[in-house]
């Protein structure tokens, strides 16, 4: 005879395989679209493959990641990329949480000035790579033309001669394009913020300051963890502006690592140390998740 605990739990048994089949569809191609070309680019990153030579792959184990380590553009190119995705990650997480403040006070004209504030979400790496050439182009920008105009320059500036210049230009309009992104998922955040504890702050004398860092902060801080990570993957795999305003130029100014790992697998032709690299992105990507990760769930605890 069949108990009523027995027959619940069949029937939650019954229910979890339900699930899990309806699942498995979804699951099959997560695997062939992820984690299959994940495999496959980690077996090519420990062979000798070149398109150019005709041989087939050599395996030669981890001489690729040595190669590329050893190579003279390796640190230069980490520690811009280092350097760009830290820079792109603070501003970005700055002007959200800013933003956001700002958005969740009660003026006129707020929703307009929300729904303008998708606008540059939208674009895409591309279209963000062509109007930031359009903007400092040195010959017609707008840019330019306005500095000449106000007296601010007395002749136009060429903006895209200068490494350092050129990664700030990109910088911001990578930040630009992210914003908009963070400050609905910091303003949603701002919506759980209890009301009643930041009058309490108040009444108890805090100023906005102490009210943030103490009543605000521990509300956002996972939405911090999520636009940090998001920020810093951008940062780390820019390409398309590196691509079409810069080649990687003047000289070697702004190649950063995922430029190199393009150049070094359709151009050079070598797959092997171009996967490498890649790998090497990838581990420096996770490393910086880990690290937020832990450091925002330590201070949670603590």
């Amino acid at each position: 005879m069949t108990t009523p605990a027995r027959a619940l739990r069949g029937h939650r048994r019954g229910d979890r395989w339900f699930g899990m089949a309806l699942a498995a569809p979804a699951l099959l191609v997560t695997l062939a679209l992820l984690v299959y070309p994940l495999l496959s680019s980690f077996w090519v990153s420990l062979h000798d493959l070149r398109l150019s030579g005709g041989e087939p792959a050599r395996f030669v184990g981890l001489r690729n990641y040595v190669e590329v380590v050893q190579a003279p553009l390796f640190w230069p190119s980490l520690w811009r990329t280092v350097l760009f995705a830290l820079g792109v990650t603070v501003l970005t997480t700055a002007f959200g949480i800013g933003f956001a403040l700002v958005l969740d006070g009660d003026f006129w004209g707020r929703g307009l000035l929300r729904g303008l504030m998708i606008l540059p979400w939208s674009l895409s790496q591309t279209t963000l790579a062509l109007t930031i050439g359009w903007i400092f182009n040195s010959t017609f920008g707008p840019l330019n033309g306005a500095l000449f105009d106000l007296g601010l320059i007395d002749e136009y500036i060429s903006w895209f001669a200068d490494g350092g210049t050129v990664l700030a230009v990109v910088g911001l309009g990578i930040v630009w394009s992210l914003t908009p992104f963070a400050t609905l998922l910091f303003l949603g955040a701002l919506q759980t913020v209890p009301q009643e504890q930041l009058k309490a702050a108040r009444v108890d004398g805090a100023g906005a300051v102490r009210r943030f860092l103490l009543v605000v902060v521990p509300h956002i801080r996972e939405t911090a963890l999520i636009v940090v990570v998001l920020a810093a993957l951008n940062g780390f795999l820019v390409f398309a502006p590196i691509y079409i305003l810069t080649g990687g130029g003047p000289g070697t100014d702004t190649t950063m690592l995922a430029w190199w790992g393009y150049r070094t697998g359709f151009r050079d032709l070598n797959l092997g140390q171009s996967a490498a690299i890649f790998y090497i992105m990838t581990l420096l990507v996770m490393a910086t998740a880990v690290i937020t990760v832990f450091a925002l769930g330590r201070r949670r605890a603590t």
